[in-house]
């Protein structure tokens, strides 16, 4: 018995030496899409910060909110024809109708937030899923935004916020959600869908 034993063992040990691990294969046209709709993201965020932070020392919070309101809009249409995908930026506490997050989009604030809570969360992080078809596979990346400290004036509290800032997002947001926040929050996502 132990010598069928010892036999068995023996040969298990190098049948075992003989299977090769096989990696599975990786997709080098959703890796350099990946990198492409991140890059992207990246870009455009640097861009509307560099443009609100012109406006801001131009013409004050008043000007910001003039380019958050109708530019900020207006530039992530032209920046995704430009870049031949579609781009915006998503929140749960959306200023912007045009703001409010799809089902994926929805479950990856949530896990941003979950993140956050557990104090695991990483500023770098990247969301994505693959729809394919047999026409075409369609890329959707997220990543989130952070309130950075200029931002306070029109998305701080009830005190930060001047009176004349609150007055023009009333007129220009009835059903605003975007305040209450602090630098480092989590603002929302910038969202990317693109073909590859």
């Amino acid at each position: 018995m132990g010598r069928i034993l010892i036999l068995v063992v023996t040969s298990v040990l190098i049948l075992a030496g003989c299977v090769k691990q096989v990696e599975p294969k990786k997709d080098v046209k959703l890796e350099e899409a990946k990198l492409t709709a991140s890059k992207a993201a990246g870009e455009f965020m640097k861009e509307l910060k560099t443009i609100l932070v012109a406006e801001m020392k131009k013409g004050g919070p008043e000007s910001a909110l003039n380019v958050c309101s109708d530019t900020a809009q207006e530039f992530a249409k032209t920046y995704s024809t430009m870049k031949g995908m579609e781009l915006r930026r998503v929140s749960f506490m959306n200023r912007n109708e045009a703001n409010v997050p799809d089902d994926a989009e929805l479950m990856w604030l949530k896990e941003c937030e979950n993140m956050m809570k557990a104090d695991n969360f990483n500023k770098d992080t990247v969301f994505f899923r693959v729809e394919r078809s047999a026409k075409s596979n369609t890329l959707h990346l997220a990543k989130p935004i952070l309130l950075v400290e200029e931002c306070v004036v029109c998305h701080g509290t009830n005190e930060q916020i001047p009176g004349n800032i609150k007055k023009l997002i009333a007129e220009k947001y009835p059903n605003d959600k975007a305040v209450n926040f602090s630098p480092g929050d989590l603002r929302g996502l910038v969202s990317v869908k693109m073909k590859f």
